[in-house]
């Protein structure tokens, strides 16, 4: 036996043998992950809500295109944290309350949706100077950047008062509301004759559109601003993924939703326009049923599902987005951030808070 040979030691024959074994070993562990990876991957998949496109590529890197927009930690747009100040359906609302007012400016919401209506949808008088002055008050006072909803695209005289009322104060507009509930032809043919005239109104004004109910019609839209050559400065739409027969569990899983519908608008908007726009949600929240289901007052159910929306959005890529609403009743009261009753902010507006707390830069304006 040579005494040089360490393989001829009884005690090292023995480690030797054991090294032999450790690359079969490596080997089945390496077998053993991939094999869980394809287990996960068929999970998710299987669980993906059906109908709903899945991400296809990684979200884009944002870059400033919107008036007042800025990128803060992890390249999360400022504008993910906005709300809507719609038509005011109770006496206490967040256009005459200076507290609410103040929570919003002090939780640093960014983005301020606000109806200007032609008529009031309560009692339908005519909409005064003066409502909409409190309109573009109330944004100012929450220390938040308008965007304006003209809504009355069949009364242009309307339309372009507005504009050239608000000015510099306002320069980010939506033209109409969920208009593919009544057509979208007639829309396409009013975007392609009032956007120029409101961009010589305002031309430092950005002009969005469709602000559609159902995503899908977003492509069509792109398909005929394309050809008419008249394209918006960022694209807009509406998700409420929960519907009246979802139970608490099915819906906070919907939150996933928002990431595919975002990825699916942004891949229309590559492939139809050949180049990238901003793309947001501007009306968002779990359910858009008046009254919403009642889990939506369960504090633990609509932080999970605000946080879980805030999350896939940011996940996506997405630009700009409107919590709805802030506090004027809507869904009888039941989307409201605040009790207008006692403008006692509620879980959901909590939930924002402390996602913008966590991306917003220390020192931001």
């Amino acid at each position: 036996m040579n005494k040089h040979d360490k393989s001829s030691h009884p005690k090292n024959a023995s480690l030797f043998a054991a090294q032999a074994k450790l690359p079969a070993f490596f080997a089945f562990l390496a077998l053993a992950a991939a094999f869980l990876l394809v287990l996960a991957v068929l999970f998710l998949h299987a669980a993906w809500p059906a109908g709903i496109p899945q991400m296809k590529q990684q979200p884009d890197v944002l870059t400033l295109h919107l008036p007042g927009q800025q990128i803060w930690k992890n390249n999360v747009s400022s504008f993910l944290f906005g709300t809507n100040d719609t038509q005011e359906w109770t006496a206490r609302n967040v256009e005459n309350s200076t507290a609410i007012q103040q929570a919003l400016r002090d939780a640093h919401f960014t983005l301020m949706r606000t109806f200007f209506f032609e008529k009031s949808l309560l009692d339908d008088h005519p909409t005064t100077d003066a409502e909409i002055e409190q309109r573009l008050q109330t944004t100012e006072k929450s220390h938040m950047i308008c965007l304006g909803v003209l809504t009355a695209v069949n009364n242009p005289a309307f339309i372009k008062h507005v504009v050239g009322y608000a000015g510099k104060r306002c320069t980010l507009y939506e033209l109409g509301n969920e208009p593919d509930k009544d057509g979208m032809r007639a829309y396409i043919s009013s975007w392609n004759r009032l956007i120029p005239q409101l961009r010589n109104i305002n031309p430092a004004a950005k002009f969005i559109g469709p602000v559609v109910a159902d995503y899908t019609q977003v492509q069509p839209f792109l398909t005929a601003v394309k050809a008419s050559g008249i394209l918006p400065d960022a694209i807009s739409f509406h998700w409420y993924p929960c519907g009246t027969g979802d139970a608490s569990g099915a819906c906070l899983a919907k939150a996933s939703t928002f990431a595919a519908v975002t990825a699916q608008v942004k891949e229309w908007v590559r492939k139809t326009l050949g180049k990238n726009l901003p793309v947001g949600i501007t009306e968002w929240n779990y359910n858009s049923d008046n009254p919403p289901a009642s889990y939506g007052a369960n504090p633990t159910f609509i932080t999970q599902f605000t946080a879980a929306a805030l999350h896939f959005m940011i996940e996506a890529g997405l630009d700009f987005a409107n919590q709805f609403d802030a506090a004027s009743g809507a869904g009888s009261g039941g989307l409201d951030m605040f009790d207008v009753r006692t403008g006692t902010p509620k879980s959901q507006f909590d939930a924002v808070r402390t996602i913008i707390n966590q991306y917003r830069p220390a020192g931001t304006s």
